[in-house]
């Protein structure tokens, strides 16, 4: 008994541990999802806190690490966050350039909701019947359209079949 002394009362002190790594992970948590938000869409820089890293990562996007605790306690957090754009007319894509290319043809599918855009997956897949591209979520319904950020757009639908966005 003697010899599994040890690893018994290292056992017993396991759920202590534990609760306590726990208990200052879910404090820089709240400290770097706090700072994200206060941040998040404005104007100002960051600014460091005694708990909380910001760091640039350029065009205006940025993350913060917050840290709390000491030793085996220690937690760390990072999330990211981005300003407002920074530009003459608002928008970070001035220059429209897009991650993907538009498909040339749309079918009568909507694309799905897990897949938006259908860049990832479904596009692919109608193409292997057959079909033409889904039709992307923002060009739904022409208040979905004028309600969308051209910024998110996967390509551009300015000029192929759905007008101008106004923006634009």
């Amino acid at each position: 008994m003697g010899i599994a002394a040890p690893q018994v009362a290292r056992m017993t002190l396991q759920p202590v541990i534990a609760q306590k790594t726990a208990s200052n992970f879910g404090i820089a948590e709240s400290a770097a999802v706090v700072f994200a938000a206060q941040y998040e869409g404005g104007e100002k820089q960051p600014v460091a806190t005694d708990v909380c890293t910001p760091t640039d990562l350029g065009n205006r996007s940025w993350q913060v690490t917050c840290e709390e605790g000491e030793g085996q306690f220690f937690a760390t957090v990072t999330r990211a966050f981005r300003l407002k754009p920074e530009n003459a007319e608002g928008y970070t894509n001035p220059t429209r350039q897009f991650a993907f290319e538009t498909p040339p043809n749309y079918s009568h599918i909507e694309c799905l909701p897990n897949d938006p855009w259908g860049v990832m997956w479904y596009n692919d897949h109608l193409k292997a019947g057959n079909l033409d591209a889904c039709i992307p979520a923002p060009a739904w319904s022409e208040a979905r359209y004028l309600e969308s950020n051209p910024d998110d757009w996967l390509y551009d639908l300015s000029d192929h079949g759905y007008g101008r966005h106004p923006d634009y």
